[in-house]
């Protein structure tokens, strides 16, 4: 025993430096992998706290001299009639868009879940709209919603029905941009939606027909719990996208007629770009930016809720 622990310590110095070697070379490998990453992620803070620093200045084009004045952006901002105008544009717009896609990809999804000839029709092209540019988008869909010349007038003309105004008034472009909105972006919702109907186990189903359970009470006490944590997590994503939406909006109406469509992200673009107030641009975004932040976090405590409850 004395001299099997004797041997034991005379080796363990000379394993120690190999260990340590190896430590010190995996722990290289592994700053090496992971530091085009960190530097990313720095200059996305950079950006991010120097835009906030731009929202507590006056700085604005043309001006030699930028001055620090705090809040005084904020407290301006919010005693006009425009910003809160914004404010509620930005919250309908992500709302309905997100609660039109998540019903309408919910309906797709049951849809291609079945083996119609409609959803064989459906799968391979469904996903086309996700894979054009935002601004093509717009610009297709500002030609077809022409009131004299567009299609879709045409195409309602053929029914009897009068020629719709579309995004050429104040009452009615917010409901042609969230058309757009949801044509381009429930087959996000759809793909998720249908990935989820496709992880329920067959024998959940036999058991509520075996049950007496019909389609429908099926679909509404089965398949509707197990999918809900799929179309939060989407509407979780859609919502982000949404009060940040930009392209679509501004390539159809710059945030007109008026102010009807005037959300936060293109009002901080004319304010900064067009106005060259950059500092009160900056403060738009930061607002914007709050409220996604609000949005997102309670769409995700109610994403944790409900997948809790179904688990």
């Amino acid at each position: 025993m004395t001299l099997q622990s004797t041997v034991t310590q005379l080796a363990a110095p000379k394993d120690e430096p190999v260990k340590s070697a190896d430590g010190r070379r995996f722990d290289w490998w592994s700053i090496a992998a992971v530091a085009p990453a960190i530097i990313i992620l720095l200059g996305f803070l950079f950006l991010f706290f120097y835009g906030v620093y731009q929202s507590l200045t006056d700085l604005r084009f043309g001006r030699p001299l930028v001055r620090f004045i705090g809040l005084n952006n904020y407290a301006a901002l919010i005693k006009t009639e425009d910003f809160w105008n914004s404010v509620r544009a930005t919250l309908a717009y992500a709302g309905l868009a997100v609660l039109a896609e998540a019903l309408f990809g919910l309906a797709l999804a049951k849809l291609f879940a079945t083996d119609v000839f409609l959803a064989r029709l459906m799968r391979p092209v469904i996903l086309l709209p996700l894979v054009l540019p935002p601004m093509s988008v717009a610009l297709m869909w500002t030609t077809m919603m022409d009131p004299q010349n567009g299609i879709l007038n045409y195409l309602l003309s053929l029914v009897g029905i009068s020629r719709f105004a579309w995004i050429s008034d104040p009452t009615t472009a917010m409901f042609s941009l969230v058309l757009i909105d949801v044509w381009t972006y429930t087959p996000f919702f759809a793909l998720i939606i249908f990935a989820g109907l496709q992880g329920i186990n067959d024998e959940v189903r036999e058991a509520a027909r075996v049950n007496g359970a019909k389609g429908w009470a099926t679909f509404w006490y089965i398949e509707l719990p197990l999918v809900a944590p799929y179309i939060l997590i989407a509407a979780v994503f859609r919502l982000i996208e949404s009060l940040n939406q930009f392209d679509i909006i501004f390539g159809t109406t710059q945030g007109g007629p008026g102010d009807s469509t005037a959300v936060l992200s293109v009002r901080a673009y004319i304010t900064a770009f067009q106005n060259l107030a950059f500092g009160r641009g900056a403060t738009l975004m930061v607002i914007n930016w709050l409220i996604v932040l609000i949005g997102t976090l309670a769409m995700v405590k109610l994403w944790r809720f409900v997948r809790q409850r179904v688990s």
